[in-house]
């Protein structure tokens, strides 16, 4: 028919062409094989004409899988401890989405113009008239909402993925399948829904008219018309479903039928319309990788008004079909990442997702040439100590797409603040900024910062970070068992210690620096030499520690554990002295006054106890703290060690006086659990964070709120003052640290490199730097300028 070819394919224009929206690689047949399971997080397969085959699902056993292939050799399951599975979530709430290269969308004869409106779906149809604005585009309309679940734990599955991904190619290869190592996609998210039609064009089309008519009545499936320029689409370029699959069944509450207005269907929700995934890519050694052949990705953007060209039909017509269906086969901007990692690292294995895409161009239109505007951006590659490097990214795991919502407007990024030092990675400039008023407030100077990969990471969440007493070394430790010993001015891991067997759960440097010492599930307390990295002693107290402190006067080194109990050693034999029993349950958090007068112990109990280290041998508390509801989840004391403020889950923060325990200010500044509290320098405020995402700024004698510090998107974990108390850090569920002014409240930086939970932030007792650890195995040390 007049106006189309029969290259490209339907499909590659599909996926090319809907990929911007955020949701994942678009599949142009959601259910390729009906007998077979539907798409589920987990799947290891490939795609094959648009639509994704599955090899077999790493969630399940052996006996689980399907029978066609089975399980590789030497199969473990992907059930790592910790890992992040959510949803269902309502994550795309408007019935139909498009390509950017659809213009002025006339929605049942309403005007709407460049914006997506709805089509009623609970009406029997719908149709719009548009006018194209290239010589391609796409359309996918579905019905009921799609709803999405998601794997939110990258390092696990970058872990995983690097131990077995041999395993899965050699799978492959005993049935012949001829994949590539880029051919293989782990799926760790999916968007699915009941119904759905697709519709793709390629043709001498900018500027001209089309119509799109759906009929949402059948229960069968949608039914689809599209022309343009009064010719219809032909049968090739559109597709609708679900083709029923035998057996299939959903939890009720997933099926559509429980949307008011979509009784009438009855099909359970597994069509998958989007996929997120990850790949991975080995270097060939003794070979650079070059950049693939061009791709649609790789060509020019088009712009209707200037007369661009059309990314797809642009391509020089003189190649021949089969070269042309390669090239655009090969549309797959995660490849594209795959490259730029290899390319610019010394990674033997690169391992990305389209996540990590969506989160470096978030602030900006996703770009049809992926290859420069990566070179442009040149994101931070993380190289771990297995020789795999990922990029630095922090991954949204929350868009929703709703009706009537544009597309994100392209902002241009600012320079970032002078207030850090060029980091130890050969930074010859200030980092570049990638959001210049991240918050949404209003407020200006929020950057968003990245600078740049750890030495080393875990393979774990890290779980403790402490740093030494004149801030020359700092450590970290890991659910993977193992702790790093960092230098801390320059970044770099000194050495990787193992010799606990279960999860490091508290790290404590002697006053002197010449020992480390580690708690543990294990129920071990290891002591480590430092700066050598050797274990000196190994302390066994029978029981799970959970935290471990060294007295200020460096005599004492004091044990919590999980059965409430405190052990207490002398430091000078390293015998344990004292065996203390007065809390009864776990103790999490054991501090000390600055002159080293008194400790504070406290737990997952509501009292708080205060003891004189003089008399600690005594067994008895100087003062208990009475008065919280709930869980005293953490402490502080005032620089002169007068008053003490402890945070709970009862929702307050309460100032105490030290010597007889009364209950000087009580503070209501939040509307959730508090986690974190936190005396300035000068003893005149304090700072509280909770899991209601703010940080609550207060008088610590009027207990008047001075500010609230707003911006983070989930709980706060960790809030700190500088020692300086110029600053003011935060830590939170959200992936990022938060750096404030202390003067004026206003975000002076926002870091973005951790990909998971930030669970701690700590600054240097010098000031120096500011570290932080994460659930995805990084441990972050910034350099700090003094200002």
């Amino acid at each position: 028919m007049s106006g189309f070819r029969d290259t490209p394919h339907a499909w590659d224009i599909y996926a090319e062409q809907l990929f911007h929206h955020g949701h994942g690689l678009p599949l142009w047949m959601p259910d390729p094989d009906p007998s077979a399971s539907e798409v589920a997080i987990g799947d290891v397969g490939w795609m094959k004409k648009g639509g994704f085959l599955q090899l077999f699902n790493a969630r399940k056993t052996a006996d689980e899988q399907p029978l066609r292939y089975g399980v590789p050799d030497d199969y473990t399951p992907f059930d790592p401890p910790n890992v992040v599975v959510s949803g269902p979530h309502e994550r795309i709430l408007q019935p139909f989405l498009y390509s950017r290269t659809v213009r002025e969308v006339d929605v049942s004869g309403g005007a709407s113009a460049g914006v997506p409106s709805p089509i009623p779906v609970a009406s029997g149809g719908g149709s719009f008239s548009f006018k194209c604005g290239a010589d391609a585009g796409a359309f996918l309309m579905f019905s009921p909402k799609g709803y999405s679940r998601d794997i939110e734990s990258k390092r696990h599955i970058v872990n995983y993925m690097r131990e077995h991904f041999q395993h899965w190619m050699n799978f492959a290869d005993k049935f012949g399948l001829d994949l590539k190592e880029e051919d293989l996609f782990f799926v760790s998210g999916t968007t699915k829904t009941c119904r759905w039609a697709v519709a793709a064009f390629q043709g001498q089309y900018k500027k001209k008219q089309g119509m799109v008519t759906a009929d949402f009545s059948s229960a069968a499936g949608l039914n689809l018309s599209v022309s343009i320029s009064n010719q219809s689409l032909p049968q090739p370029y559109y597709g609708t479903g679900p083709r029923r699959r035998p057996g299939s069944s959903a939890p009720s509450a997933l099926r559509a039928s429980e949307s008011p207005d979509e009784s009438e269907i009855q099909e359970p929700i597994d069509q998958c319309i989007f996929m997120h995934y990850y790949k991975m890519k080995r270097r060939i050694w003794g070979k650079i990788p070059m950049k693939a052949a061009a791709g649609p990705d790789e060509l020019p953007s088009p712009d209707p008004e200037d007369g661009g060209l059309d990314p797809v039909a642009a391509e020089d017509d003189s190649a021949s079909d089969e070269e042309g269906s390669r090239r655009r086969k090969q549309f797959d901007p995660v490849n594209d990442l795959l490259d730029y990692i290899l390319q610019n690292s010394e990674a033997s294995i690169a391992i990305a997702s389209d996540r990590d895409l969506y989160a470096l161009f978030k602030d900006q239109e996703f770009p049809y040439d992926v290859t420069a505007a990566l070179q442009e951006l040149q994101p931070s590659i993380e190289l771990d100590e297995h020789g795999v490097g990922t990029v630095s990214a922090a991954i949204d795991f929350s868009k929703t797409i709703i009706a009537d919502e544009p597309d994100p407007v392209d902002v241009p990024a600012e320079a970032t603040t002078d207030v850090f030092a060029h980091g130890p990675q050969g930074i010859d400039s200030p980092p570049r900024a990638h959001s210049p008023t991240d918050g949404g407030d209003g407020e200006s100077g929020r950057k968003l910062l990245n600078l740049g990969p750890p030495a080393s990471v875990h393979d774990g969440s890290v779980t403790a970070i402490t740093y030494s007493a004149d801030g020359k070394y700092a450590a970290s430790g890991s659910e993977d068992t193992t702790i790093i010993l960092w230098d801390a001015p320059s970044n770099n891991a000194l050495h990787t210690l193992s010799g606990h067997s279960d999860t490091v759960s508290s790290l404590a440097f002697s006053h002197d620096n010449q020992y480390l010492a580690s708690g543990s599930s294990d129920e071990e307390v290891i002591l480590w030499t430092v700066p050598g990295g050797q274990e000196y002693k190994r302390l066994s107290p029978g029981v799970p520690v959970h935290t471990v402190a060294y007295t200020p006067d460096g005599s004492k080194l004091v044990a919590g554990a999980y059965d409430g109990s405190m052990r207490i050693w002398d430091t000078e034999t390293y015998e344990l002295s004292r065996v203390i029993q007065r809390h009864v349950a776990v103790i999490t958090f054991i501090i000390f006054t600055s002159d080293g007068r008194l400790m504070a112990t406290g737990g997952t109990e509501s009292d708080c106890y205060i003891w004189d280290l003089a008399t600690l041998d005594q067994g008895e508390p100087k003062t208990v703290l009475q008065g919280h509801k709930g869980m005293v989840c953490a402490a502080a004391f005032s620089p002169d060690g007068n008053r003490i403020v402890t945070a709970s889950d009862d929702g307050s923060a309460r100032i105490w006086k030290t010597e007889t325990g009364e209950a000087l200010v009580i503070l209501h500044e939040h509307t959730g659990p508090v986690w974190t509290v936190a005396f300035s320098p000068d003893g005149k405020r304090i700072a509280s964070g909770s899991s209601d995402s703010t940080v609550k700024v207060c008088d610590s004698f009027s207990g008047e709120r001075i500010f609230s510090l707003d911006g983070h998107d989930s709980m706060i974990n960790a809030v700190q003052f500088s020692p300086g108390g110029q600053f003011i850090a935060s830590a939170a569920s959200d992936n990022t640290v938060r750096l404030w002014n202390a003067k004026d409240g206003s975000c002076v930086a926002t870091f973005n490199e951790h990909s998971d939970n930030v669970t701690s932030v700590l600054f240097s007792p010098t000031d120096g730097t500011l570290m932080s650890g994460s659930h995805d195995g990084t441990v972050r040390i910034r350099p700090l300028m003094t200002v």
